[in-house]
């Protein structure tokens, strides 16, 4: 592994040897090429015709039109897998793991938004490694 050398302020790097403490990294670098990984997914994510993995959690109203919610799931071939339970007489969780085109991706958070019923949404996404 190429060794990088870099310069930061005493704040910075108290801040980092903080976390890199309470996280039990071995070392900065452990902590630093974290960092380095979820900036690189985050600032990828933002990028049109890059690729990436989605974990999407969909919180809704188990007495609403679930139709929308399961023809938008079959419109969607980056679908690759899912998982539905029930968290309390109203409400069910649907978990959703999709891979493919960032923009598709996005469409298809933008589209479960839309659903009638839908009360929370949180996604994690990451890019595609090559």
């Amino acid at each position: 592994m190429p060794i990088v050398s870099i310069s930061m302020d005493d704040a910075i790097l108290g801040r980092l040897d903080e976390v890199a403490r309470r996280r039990n990294y071995r070392s900065r670098s452990e902590a630093v090429r974290e960092a380095l990984r979820e900036f690189i997914d985050i600032t990828e994510w933002g990028r049109e015709g890059g690729q990436a993995s989605l974990i999407l959690a969909v919180i809704y109203e188990k007495d609403s039109p679930q139709a929308d919610l399961a023809m938008l799931q079959h419109r969607f071939d980056a679908i690759r897998t899912m998982l539905h339970t029930h968290l309390n007489e109203d409400d069910c969780l649907q978990i959703i793991v999709a891979e493919g085109p960032t923009a598709r991706l996005k469409e298809f958070i933008g589209q479960v938004r839309r659903v009638k019923g839908v009360k929370q949404i949180k996604f994690i996404q990451t890019t595609a490694v090559s």
